[in-house]
């Protein structure tokens, strides 16, 4: 009988995690990404982000070739460096992006954005998929 789980073992990232739970922050890759949910729809996509103190002018967000790309930047309060001495820093800065591809049968034109208490919504409607034109080819 084993007291410890054997997941445990396996799991190099959940190991790195409870020995230096403060540097893991810094190289994990979702530090520099907004959490994200991706919904599919009969009619549309419906995509949320999460952007806690990102200014609704800090946001760009691109639909190009069926691509959705969502970038934002949050930037440094400079003047609480100057007020007082920075013991900790935690929040993240910089720029943040994230993109998907949602294939070719969507609404490029009709693509609809709000951003409300630091969370970023994106409906994107889809096209009725058509089938292409079957040709007879003859043989000779």
């Amino acid at each position: 009988m084993s007291l410890v789980p054997r997941d445990s073992w396996f799991d190099f990232s959940q190991m790195f995690d409870h020995a230096f739970p403060t540097l893991r922050h810094r190289f994990d890759n979702d530090v520099c990404s907004p959490r994200i949910n991706l919904i599919e729809k009969e009619d549309g996509f419906e995509i949320t982000a999460d952007l806690p103190g990102v200014k609704k002018d800090d946001i760009n967000v691109q639909l190009a070739n069926g691509s959705l790309m969502i970038e934002a930047t949050s930037k440094r309060n400079e003047e609480q460096e100057k007020n007082g001495k920075v013991i900790r820093q935690e929040r993240y800065e910089g720029k943040f992006m994230r993109s998907f591809y949602l294939g070719q049968n969507v609404k490029e034109d009709d693509v609809h954005a709000s951003f409300t208490d630091g969370v970023l919504t994106i409906q994107v409607p889809k096209v009725e998929a058509s089938l292409p034109d079957s040709k007879r080819i003859d043989i000779k």
